[in-house]
């Protein structure tokens, strides 16, 4: 039985730049790629990523929020390019997830704030990125947003990491 989340590839490559000066920017790229792709929830890679180096943790948070925050915009650029009606027919469901009626109420009410308070939250942010690509919200916006926000609950991940690393390792 697998015990750990990660897929095997990823789990080498941050065990083998563990060791170097870029394992940082590995990390961050890893972040973008995240996001931009909406795969899996990059906290997955937060954590052991601290746990392997705990004393970059300020530089974990700081890269990787930085990085989401690029991805977000990117997103966004993406999905305006795509266009609304492409995004909307090939994601149905997604206009009636719960999920997209709370961003979407939350975005009309308090606009790019919404955005930060979502990016640092569980929440998922994609919804929200949509929705902002539907209704032709700045990419910059987007960016400095989500960049805070993810930044904000990065940093807290990885200070918790690598100053109380035994709630976050897996006993078998």
């Amino acid at each position: 039985m697998k015990t750990h989340l990660l897929p095997d590839w990823l789990r080498a490559l941050l065990m083998r730049s563990v060791g170097y000066r870029h394992y940082s920017l590995v990390v961050a790229a890893i972040a973008f790629v995240t996001t931009i792709t909406f795969s899996f929830p990059f906290v997955a890679v937060l954590i052991p990523a601290v746990l392997l180096a705990p004393r970059r943790w300020r530089t974990l948070g700081l890269l990787c929020g930085l990085a989401s925050g690029c991805g977000a915009a990117v997103l966004v650029e993406i999905f305006q390019y795509l266009g609304g009606e492409f995004v909307v027919a090939r994601y149905p469901e997604l206009v009636s997830m719960e999920v997209w009626q709370r961003a979407s109420e939350w975005l009309q009410d308090w606009g790019l704030l919404a955005v930060l308070i979502i990016a640092g939250s569980p929440m998922p942010q994609t919804p929200a990125l949509l929705f902002c690509a539907l209704a032709d919200v700045s990419s910059l916006g987007i960016l400095a947003a989500v960049a805070i926000g993810k930044t904000a609950k990065y940093l807290f991940m990885a200070w918790a990491t690598a100053h109380y690393p035994t709630r976050f390792m897996r006993y078998n």
